[in-house]
């Protein structure tokens, strides 16, 4: 099947000069990069690890004191904030 593309004039020459230096053909080059484009996209995507969330330990868990057990967003903000309140 004959395609008929535009690209930047600039692009075209650098391709050209490219090919030539290596002794292909433009088409030669647009038929290989159109195979290995197809063969990228049909390799199944990389495998996303699963977190066992039961017994996942935070990076920095071990410097949390054990008695410790309310991780709620407004425990860590109490926790934060009770020193702003304390009188000298």
């Amino acid at each position: 099947m004959k395609a008929t593309f535009q690209i930047p004039d600039e692009l075209y020459r650098e391709v050209k000069a490219e090919t030539a230096r290596d002794g292909r053909t433009v088409r030669e080059v647009v038929i290989s990069l159109f195979e290995q484009w197809l063969r990228q996209k049909k390799q199944p995507a990389p495998h996303a690890h699963s977190i066992d969330w039961e017994s996942f330990q935070a990076p920095l868990s071990h410097l949390m004191p054990d008695q410790v057990t309310d991780h709620s967003t407004e425990a860590m903000r109490k926790s934060t904030t009770s020193q702003w309140n304390e009188q000298p």
